[in-house]
């Protein structure tokens, strides 16, 4: 009977103890979340080319590229230059870029949203002539 009651005991013990201790102790993976930044020495220029196409130009320092993006099945446009992958999504301004061989994601910021994707090109302003 005496054992019986301190097997109990342990048993209410130890869920005790272990509803005190943080969830990633018990979970051997930790995730980090990631944190969207305005990088304020990235320049970042996106031209409508036609309705699923963008040419997008992103330099810092050393950092360059420069590509066609595609519109995809969604609202983002995808491209590459064969080293670097980037992803944007023009309604929100959303950016990632990516190492094209180990698929490491490099930058995850925004800019300001895309103005003319979807409008015909013929129709719209050409802000280096005039003001839009």
């Amino acid at each position: 009977m005496y054992c019986l009651r301190f097997a109990i005991f342990l048993s209410i013990l130890s869920l005790l103890l272990l509803g005190n201790y943080p969830i990633n102790a018990l979970n051997p993976v930790t995730n980090y979340p990631i944190k969207l930044t305005q990088r304020p020495n990235l320049t970042t220029y996106v031209k409508v080319l036609d309705f699923n196409s963008l040419v997008m130009q992103i330099t810092e320092k050393d950092f360059k590229f420069r590509g066609l993006l595609k519109r995809n099945e969604s609202q983002e446009f995808i491209g590459s230059n064969g080293q670097f992958r980037v992803v944007l999504n023009p309604y929100d301004g959303h950016v990632m870029v990516f190492n094209a061989a180990t698929g490491a994601e490099l930058y995850n910021y925004n800019i300001d949203p895309v103005s003319g994707v979807g409008e015909d090109p013929t129709t719209m302003c050409d802000p280096t002539t005039e003001t839009c």
